[in-house]
């Protein structure tokens, strides 16, 4: 690509999954004109960079990120290596794009909201499911509209199968299904539920299929998390299963219950299915499968050569907002923060069998805080 005047110089670190996407996306954005890809993996920054048409493509990523052709940074590297190519970006000061969660502990992410403080980033978390239709307007419907009235409490739950799970620990041996798939709809809650603010988690946990194929992880947990203003939600997740299960993203549900009205969201995928002789491939892991639930990739998919779904809608609107200033309502750094002080207490207490208070700095016992807005 030639370097316009005005156009959007955008790097992406991270060449895995994700990263991918983000990266063709940004090539095929009519904003964007200079395109870098690093990786630690100079085999796989290479290969993305050549199939995107990249400018550049690196294993250092201090330089790229300092590049004076780069206005904007996408980290999209596993959960366990968000912490260190952030730091990288925050500290050219650039716009940053992080996947979600933001980091796996709190004493990282305060380090990384200090230093975006610091430097004056405007650091976005990809918390995707704020772009999916449904959830979005729900999302308008309870605080806008206020279809439901006040929010009572609700429920959550999102399933992944031991295929998928196990993809996700060999890359993050601590991504619970706590801290990386329900992560999704306690942002969710917190998105549809602002001025609440979540105080205590109660937690059971258990299983021993993971735990059988030589992961520290339970099978399944189930919470409570309470809010300050009354509200209860019932929170579940499991990466267990079954492999051959015909999903190759979550399969979840979300309850929302008001003193006027109900929101009932089915996101199973049993309404767009495939059987196929020939086999169907698996897009996440390498599978394949006879039956398939089509349309259930958390991230969205490609047909025709275009990217339908969150990830896409969620990438297309950053990069408009940088090169056009049109509406963002991507994840804070402080809102992904509150998100992983929530997950981190389930897990506490889930491991603990006691109630856990979720504060500021902090999940911890016998002391009442809040988190930051």
């Amino acid at each position: 690509m030639e370097r316009l005047a005005g156009r959007l110089g955008v790097a992406v670190i991270g060449a895995g999954k994700i990263g991918r996407h983000r990266a063709r996306l940004s090539a095929a954005h009519a904003g964007v004109d200079h395109l870098a890809i690093a990786d630690v993996n100079a085999s796989a920054a290479e290969t993305l960079a050549a199939e995107v048409g990249a400018d550049t493509w690196t294993t250092k990523v201090d330089e790229v990120v300092a590049s004076s052709d780069v206005d904007v940074i996408i980290v999209s590297t596993p959960e366990r290596a968000h912490t260190e190519p952030l730091l990288a970006a925050l500290a050219t000061g650039k716009p940053t794009l992080v996947e979600k969660p933001l980091t796996l502990t709190l004493e990282d992410a305060d380090m990384v909201l200090a230093e975006a403080a610091e430097r004056g980033v405007d650091l976005r978390v990809g918390y995707s499911m704020r772009y999916a239709q449904r959830y979005a307007v729900a999302r308008d419907q309870i605080v806008n509209h206020r279809s439901i009235g006040d929010v009572i409490g609700g429920t959550a739950r999102c399933y992944d199968t031991l295929a998928i799970g196990e993809a996700i620990l060999a890359r993050s041996p601590t991504a619970t299904p706590v801290k990386d798939i329900l992560t999704y709809f306690v942002d969710l809650i917190g998105w549809c539920c602002p001025d609440a603010r979540p105080v205590e988690a109660v937690a059971r946990s258990g299983g021993s299929i993971l735990r059988s194929k030589g992961h520290d992880v339970d099978d399944v947990t189930f919470a409570l998390v309470a809010y300050d203003d009354g509200t209860v939600f019932n929170l579940a997740t499991s990466y267990s299963l079954p492999s051959g299960y015909p999903i190759s993203g979550m399969a979840a549900r979300f309850e929302v219950l008001g003193t006027s009205g109900v929101l009932l969201i089915d996101e199973d995928h049993g309404d767009q299915v495939l059987y196929s002789d020939a086999g169907y491939s698996n897009a996440y892991v390498d599978q394949q499968w006879n039956l398939a639930y089509l349309g259930s990739r958390t991230s969205g998919e490609w047909a025709g050569g275009t990217m339908f779904g969150r990830v896409a809608d969620e990438t297309r609107a950053w990069l408009d907002h940088h090169t056009m200033g049109g509406p963002l309502h991507i994840t804070t750094a402080a809102e992904a923060r509150t998100t992983l002080a929530v997950t981190l207490a389930i897990d506490e207490a889930a491991a603990t069998g006691r109630p856990v208070e979720i504060c500021a700095g902090r999940s911890q016992h016998g002391e009442r805080s809040t988190p930051d807005d």
